[in-house]
């Protein structure tokens, strides 16, 4: 009967400390040093390029650093906005399919992400430890909570190439007759992204933790690697863009499927150069260090 009182206890003091607690720990900052890889047309495993997981491609894996900003509104949900700064690239030299190997095309890109997200815990963005009692029975330390989030962000990129030796931007182009006749405007480097990502938090000391997360960033735009439909006229293109800019429209390294046939009677076939039908994606993974700031002081019970 005695431990059952003093679990009772325990648990409302606990409970109602837990209560007040998170109240004055609401804000918190976080940094964050991290991997990403892109999904797009380029690189890639076999297969047509896609923004799914089966297109990754680790040796295009590349850094990341965050900083952000989380707002708690209770033990279970809270608002976190970020900036994220890394480099993105692909590669038709790392993927074992023929045509896009022999494709030959690649790009880097750094990209800037502003976003914000809702973050949830199943089990409670804990601020305090559960307590263990000695000769009470269902009561477990724990030090970790797992989350998932949900978000939308603005993300800026700007796909550059390798042209002998230097790095030149692909967008200013046109390598594929933007803004030239019968096509569109220059894309815009800039999309919206939709962030879902999944993670664990350790919990180290009321104010400080530490955390780990994979994400999945879907973007509406199929132009962060420079490369979405077909291939154009490479001499229309160096003639308004300059010799650069035809030339890295069509870097193909053997026969096939490649650029633009002309035919004798004036028609041409142009040739399929990405795929439209998916848009660009990309991952991260984080290791983030929190600390949240104290507002006020409150009691807690000591065992």
């Amino acid at each position: 009967m005695k431990n059952y009182c003093l679990a009772f206890l325990v648990f409302f003091m606990c409970s109602n400390s837990q209560a007040q607690v998170w109240k004055t720990l609401r804000h918190e900052v976080s940094f964050g040093v991290g991997a990403s890889n892109f999904l797009g047309d380029l690189g890639g495993a076999k297969g047509i390029g896609t923004h799914g997981i089966k297109d990754l491609k680790f040796r295009s894996t590349r850094s990341t650093i965050s900083a952000g900003y989380k707002y708690m509104l209770n033990p279970y949900l809270s608002v976190r906005s970020t900036l994220i700064w890394s480099l993105l690239s692909g590669d038709d030299a790392l993927t074992k399919n023929t045509v896009r190997n022999s494709r030959n095309l690649s790009f880097r890109s750094n990209i800037a992400e502003i976003s914000g997200y809702i973050v949830y815990y199943p089990t409670e963005d804990r601020v305090l430890p559960r307590y263990k009692i000695q000769g009470i029975r269902g009561n477990k330390t724990t030090s970790i909570s797992p989350y998932l989030y949900l978000g939308v962000g603005v993300t800026f990129f700007n796909p550059k190439a390798n042209y002998e030796g230097e790095w030149v931007a692909l967008q200013p182009l046109g390598t594929e007759g933007q803004g030239l006749a019968g096509r569109p405007d220059k894309y815009n480097r800039y999309t919206l992204c939709f962030p879902i990502g999944v993670g664990l938090k350790y919990r180290v000391n009321k104010q400080m933790s530490v955390s780990f997360d994979v994400s999945l960033r879907y973007t509406l735009s199929d132009y962060m690697d420079d490369v979405s439909t077909s291939y154009y006229i490479a001499d229309e293109i160096s003639a308004n863009y300059g010799e650069v800019a035809g030339a890295l429209s069509d870097r193909s390294i053997n026969p096939g499927p490649y650029g633009v046939l002309e035919y004798p009677d004036g028609r041409n076939n142009y040739l399929q150069r990405g795929d439209p039908r998916y848009n660009d994606a990309y991952m991260f993974g984080i290791l983030s260090f929190h600390y949240r700031f104290v507002k006020g002081q409150v009691f807690i019970p000591k065992f």
